[in-house]
């Protein structure tokens, strides 16, 4: 999301990107939009249906789309919600982190513990049933009895879908420099691993299914925006640094917003663009099917990459069948339990 003071240009791009993207998915019915990255929940009720109105204008969209808005507790407050269930979007995806505040102090996060408590019982309260959040795991602050606390927090509330993800340290952040001062806990990877364990155990006894390596749900309420990009679709990504996919090739929208905004106004966004070779295709079909519980399908590998990037992956994923991070089904491969902690050590070497 831009900066408040880009907030008008920012939204006449959008538009004005919307109508010049309008045949990148070739007239396919749009079945998710997704409303992520900075702070999408900035966006007023007027603002938000004037996008509808301009996405509805040039592009189909599907009566039963799934219009998902990301945001942080600190944005949904009572009128935001109250906005929000009286527009199109139907599910809210919120950065709980964790429901302890010592732990989101560690995170540097905003909000609090019973703030974050408080933002679920307000959504499920202004009608979002379909709601998602997120959590982390492998906090330095977090002990295995609290994240098991976090997560009967977490089914307490009877959400239908959970991510959860393991904290990494990423280079160059005021976190890396903080624990290489010594002024925060390190990050340790045993940590993480047996909160996954904790995880997936919680989880399943509790009737959510492991669809993703990092997400949970109940009665199959999948992310469809999500499950859309694991299965391979086209997607369309529209604003500073969203990326787009045609099956043929990526492209990508510069990061910086007022370059975004001069070059849409222009008549010419400004893009890079990648166009996928086989070995790619194989690569990522590999990296995103194995990370899921459909898993990668043998047939549709020789419809990418030919019988030679069939056999390569039968003779490489053998080691995994042998040890038991890998179960094969027919043409169908998985990951087991075992396995889904080395999901991507697993497909990086399978790649060509």
């Amino acid at each position: 999301m831009a900066s408040l003071r880009q907030k008008d240009a920012f939204l006449q791009a959008l538009f004005e990107e919307i109508a010049l993207r309008k045949d990148y998915l070739g007239g396919e019915e749009i079945q998710t939009i997704y409303f992520g990255g900075g702070t999408p929940s900035l966006l007023s009720q007027e603002e938000l249906n004037k996008i509808f109105e301009s996405i509805h204008k040039y592009h189909p969209v599907s009566e039963n789309a799934e219009i998902t808005l990301e945001a942080n507790p600190d944005d949904l407050h009572p009128e935001k919600l109250k906005e929000l269930s009286q527009s199109e979007v139907n599910r809210l995806s919120i950065g709980i982190q964790s429901f302890r505040d010592e732990d989101l102090n560690y995170l540097n996060r905003v909000h609090t513990a019973e703030h974050a408590r408080e933002t679920i019982q307000r959504a499920l309260d202004a009608g979002f049933a379909n709601m998602s959040i997120d959590l982390i795991y492998g906090i330095p602050t977090l002990s295995n009895e609290n994240w098991i606390k976090n997560l009967e927090t977490f089914s307490a509330f009877n959400l239908p879908h959970l991510s959860a993800y393991a904290l990494t340290v990423e280079p160059n952040t005021p976190l890396e420099l903080m624990i290489s001062k010594g002024k925060m806990k390190p990050v340790l990877d045993d940590h993480s691993m047996n909160q996954l364990d904790f995880l997936i155990d919680f989880t399943q006894k509790s009737n959510y299914e492991h669809y993703e390596i990092s997400n949970f749900c109940r009665d199959s309420m999948y992310s469809k925006h999500n499950t859309s990009y694991w299965h391979g679709k086209k997607y369309l990504g529209l604003g500073p640094s969203s990326h787009s996919y045609n099956l043929e090739s990526r492209q990508w929208n510069i990061a910086r917003t007022s370059k975004y905004i001069s070059s849409v106004g222009a008549g010419k966004p400004d893009t890079e663009m990648e166009r996928l070779t086989d070995e790619q295709k194989y690569n990522e079909y590999i990296m995103l099917s194995l990370r899921t519980k459909w898993g990668a399908d043998i047939k549709k590998i020789e419809q990418l990459s030919n019988t030679a990037g069939a056999e390569h992956f039968k003779l490489h994923i053998q080691k995994y069948l042998n040890n038991g991070f890998v179960r094969v089904s027919g043409d169908i491969y998985t990951l087991t339990p075992k396995g889904k902690a080395f999901a991507d050590g697993i497909a990086g070497s399978l790649f060509v």
